[in-house]
């Protein structure tokens, strides 16, 4: 259980809605630091809420670019 002081803070809130963020853009930062092929497709299907699962296996399982 959350004490009441630290509900009421802005800054626990803010916290959580940070956090909240960071784990919806996942799939996205992954795709970037692998360098996968369709990243449009992993961001498109990372838009849509029902879609993040999708777009976390998309973004680490997809193929890489090829280093040129």
């Amino acid at each position: 259980m959350i004490p009441a002081a630290v509900a009421d803070s802005w800054f626990f809130w803010l916290a959580i809605i940070d956090g909240l963020a960071a784990v919806y853009i996942l799939p996205t930062v992954i795709g970037i630091a692998r360098r996968v092929e369709c990243l449009s497709l992993v961001i498109c299907l990372n838009a849509i809420l029902v879609g993040w699962p999708a777009a976390l296996i998309l973004a680490c399982m997809m193929p890489r670019k090829p280093i040129r």
